[in-house]
Formats: structure tokens, C-alpha cells, sequence
């Protein structure tokens, strides 16, 4: 399937809307999965974020803090619960791809930047805008990737639907923990906070042996 076909009819009409597929409603701090989650390599802990949520776009200065008080590097998947979702998750993995999956924070900001202000109603303007910003970052164009690059790509996405469908999210930022613990971040009152349920989760499973 080449790329520019997927991505064209998600560029007339983009909504703001990946923060939440179906919140939901209780308020504690994490959920256990009944199956965890069987994804290949997954890191110990996950955040599971999407580049049209708002929220997420501000998690991302909290990171650093939150990694140094539960002392754990933090992964990344981005979600793909609808269609605003996946199309952000194109972007996304376009650029992860082509930064041998580290890419800066400069470069992240500017994704989420043009997915959230970035778009108007213009699919043509929207196409040479996101073309712009990879290129100021030395990088291809999600529509100018070639097939072994649209092959990296999908192979991201892919593995990205499987967390979001294995673990049921459907709420971002969330942080999924050994696989098999959904964190609930509007629970928490501060990085602090989450860290430390990061760091009791991260235990936990040892403690029970």
C-alpha cells in the first residue's frame, strides 16, 4: 500500500480528538490488565501519548522529572484508537524511523506544533507544511519516504496499534508498566506523584514472588 494514498484523505479534516477515545470515569490510580500485554521488547515502563492531545504535548516537559524520580527510562507508543489518532501516529513514526527511534525533543515539539496548529482546510498547504518541518530536521517527508522506509514505518505503526489494542487504552497520556499495569495520570496531583506510582508498579511484581 504506498503511503500517500493512506495519507491523503486525513489531511482535509483532521480533529483534535486523540486524547480521549472513551475516558474513563474511576479514579484510581491504575488498573491491571486480566491479559497483559504480548508486544515483543516493550519497556518497562510506556507512555502511550498521541501528538493531537493537548495534554500529552504538555506531559512532555515532565518527562525528564518523572524518569529521574522513579529512575527508569521511559518508552514511547503512540496511540491509534481513531482516526486523528493513527494519522498523527504516520507522523510520528516518520520521523522515529529515520532518528534510529530517538528523535529530539526539539523534533517532537515541532510535530505535535504542526499537528495541533500547524493544519488548515488546504490538503495540498498541510502536504508542504509537515514537508517543511521534516525537512528543517534533515529528514524525508512521510509522502517522500521510499518502500523500505514506508516498510519501517508501517512496521512501527503496526506494533503501536498492538500495544494501544492489547492494553485497551483509550485515554492519553497513560503509562503502561511491566506490560500489564494502565496508569490513570488525572489521578495524580503531580510528577512526583506518578513516579511514585511508577516505582511501586515497577516493584510490584517482585514483591509478589
Amino acid at each position: 500500500m504506498k503511503l500517500t494514498r493512506f495519507l491523503l484523505p486525513l489531511f482535509a479534516a483532521v480533529a483534535l480528538t486523540a486524547c480521549s477515545d472513551d475516558s474513563p470515569s474511576n479514579s484510581e490510580k491504575y488498573s491491571t490488565l486480566d491479559v497483559p500485554v504480548q508486544v515483543a521488547n516493550l519497556p518497562v515502563v510506556t507512555e502511550v501519548f498521541s501528538l493531537s492531545c493537548g495534554h500529552c504535548r504538555s506531559m512532555e516537559s515532565a518527562i525528564p522529572a518523572i524518569e529521574a524520580a522513579a529512575d527508569v527510562n521511559i518508552g514511547k507508543a503512540h496511540v491509534t484508537f481513531n482516526e486523528s489518532a493513527t494519522f498523527s501516529a504516520l507522523i510520528y513514526y516518520a520521523a522515529v524511523t529515520q532518528t534510529e527511534g530517538k528523535p529530539s525533543e526539539e523534533l517532537v515539539e515541532a510535530l505535535f506544533k504542526y499537528v495541533q496548529e500547524g493544519q488548515t482546510d488546504d490538503a495540498e498547504e498541510n502536504k508542504a507544511q509537515l514537508g517543511k518541518v521534516f525537512k528543517e530536521f534533515g529528514l524525508t517527508s512521510p509522502y517522500d519516504l521510499n518502500e523500505t522506509q514506508q516498510a519501517e514505518l508501517f512496521s512501527a505503526l503496526e506494533r503501536a496499534d498492538e500495544i494501544t489494542t492489547e492494553a485497551g487504552i483509550v485515554s492519553v497520556p497513560t503509562f503502561l508498566v511491566n506490560g500489564k499495569y494502565i496508569v490513570n495520570t488525572s489521578a495524580h496531583d503531580s510528577a512526583e506523584d506518578l513516579a511514585a506510582t511508577l516505582k511501586m508498579l515497577m516493584k510490584k511484581d517482585n514483591q509478589a514472588n
